[in-house]
């Protein structure tokens, strides 16, 4: 087998049509029952480094592949309807990978993403009052006034700025004001490094966690990361022991997560303790402000790239009456959300799913044995030759009419699947119409390096260089 080089970047193109291939790793030929022991050296080291640059040839290619690594047997699934009998109908048989939960764990504690059996299903309950089709359409309002406040604190006409940092900022304020009401705003300043720190030092998987080393080994990599959890949690805790004190002397609270959280037990389940209210907020910022504004960024980035995609979603936002604003911004914006959806294909928030067998079961394709490791890679998965034409490249159109109907319901998973789908689908969506409709009706972006961005996984997928663009006012 040729040796592959990861450290080679293929450039950006257009092709004859003008449609835009965005950068992105070439992924490692052949299969790994072929390799040599060099070949999974690589692997390994990519793992480490940015686990979307150990994605294979033929999870692109195959319905399914079964191979072992380091004595551990791992299915890498390519094929929809396979991939909806593991996930849905076998559910009970599959459970969090431990590698996943050992990163996520020490970031987000018990959160619904952590949580498994009666306590996720208890985590669940008790914070799906939060995310009702009436509390998603209640917020709306006070995400738009919070935009509009930020937004021009964000974006100068003619100012240099990196897209991926202020995206953050935004969408910050604006998850506060659904979170806290900004009763912590004065600290945002330092919330956000601390939660860009954490994720960069602690979202990724060392060498020690692939290997299974004890957890008494010291992962000297993340220390960083932990310091910085550790006073962002010091600040939400300190707020939801204020909001208990307040509601315990009967005085009002403010309409938000916390106060939601804060409900009385029902169905005999207990109210949420102060700990675990306080690891359902860190799962929400985790899940919820870095997984939006990755996604928005990027998909300005590729705006930037196809002009005249770019132009007919400003068509769209500029008719939207802005004096009288839809309940509903993501539905009231088809082909904005469609450019949002293809972006979410190129570049999945969130792009691996990981489970572990917890029993034998056999389907109509692969048998699996308990301790098996169950991997979904949605950047493969997303570019599968099987399930997209042209799946390198940025055409939103697929997402339109008759394609984005005939599109496999888990062929295209940026919120996830099965039992544990992403509680807070609506409030993203929403979310993300919201600050796009308002962001492109004022402003135009274009990239402001001859550098492409590279997607790097810390978590979330970013761009390594922030994405940076130049503002002008429209």
């Amino acid at each position: 087998m040729t040796r592959h080089n990861p450290a080679y970047r293929p450039p950006p193109r257009h092709d004859a049509a003008g449609r835009f291939f965005p950068a992105g790793p070439v992924p490692f030929p052949g299969s790994p029952d072929d390799w040599g022991f060099w070949d999974y050296v690589s692997n390994l080291r990519a793992m480490s480094r940015n686990p979307i640059e150990a994605t294979t040839t033929i999870s692109r290619e195959r319905p399914f592949y079964k191979t072992t690594l380091l004595g551990q047997t791992f299915i890498v699934l390519g094929d929809p309807e396979l991939i909806k009998t593991i996930f849905v109908r076998h559910s009970s048989d599959i459970a969090l990978n431990p590698i996943r939960n050992k990163i996520l764990i020490p970031i987000v504690g018990k959160g619904l993403i952590t949580a498994e059996g009666e306590d996720w299903k208890r985590a669940r309950h008790m914070t799906a009052p939060v995310f009702t089709p009436r509390n998603v359409t209640g917020f709306a309002g006070h995400m738009a006034r919070d935009m509009k406040r930020a937004m021009g604190d964000s974006f100068q006409d003619g100012a240099h700025i990196k897209l991926g940092d202020e995206m953050l900022k935004l969408a910050y304020d604006v998850l506060s004001g659904a979170l806290f009401s900004h009763e912590i705003d004065e600290q945002g300043q330092f919330m956000l490094p601390d939660i860009a720190t954490a994720l960069s030092h602690m979202g990724r998987p060392s060498l020690l966690d692939i290997f299974d080393a004890p957890k008494f080994i010291p992962r000297i990599s993340k220390l960083r990361g932990v310091s910085a959890i550790k006073r962002v949690r010091a600040q939400i805790s300190g707020l939801i022991n204020q909001r208990l004190k307040r509601r315990a002397a009967g005085e009002p609270l403010p309409e938000d997560f916390i106060t939601l959280l804060m409900h009385d037990g029902e169905d005999a389940q207990p109210p949420l303790s102060a700990d675990e209210i306080e690891d359902q907020l860190i799962t929400f910022i985790g899940a919820g402000h870095e997984t939006t504004s990755r996604a928005i960024a990027w998909m300005v980035y590729l705006l930037s790239q196809d002009t005249d995609v770019r132009g007919q979603v400003e068509a769209e936002i500029d008719a939207l009456d802005m004096d009288s604003p839809p309940q509903d911004w993501a539905a009231a914006l088809p082909y904005t959300m469609a450019c949002f959806n293809e972006t979410m294909r190129l570049y999945p928030p969130a792009p691996f799913i990981s489970r572990q067998a917890i029993a034998d079961f056999t389907t109509e394709h692969v048998e699996v044995e308990k301790g098996e490791d169950i991997l979904l890679n949605l950047w493969a998965l997303h570019r599968h030759k099987n399930l997209w034409d042209e799946p390198d490249a940025f055409i939103p159109d697929r997402f339109m009419g008759k394609a984005g109907k005939a599109i496999h319901r888990f062929a295209f998973l940026p919120f996830g699947l099965g039992p544990r789908v992403c509680i807070g689908q609506r409030f993203a969506l929403q979310e993300a119409a919201i600050l796009i409709a308002l962001m492109l009706r004022n402003y135009r972006f274009d990239y402001a390096s001859t550098e492409a961005p590279w997607p790097v996984m810390r978590v979330t997928t970013q761009a390594h260089n922030g994405i940076p663009m130049k503002v002008s006012k429209r």
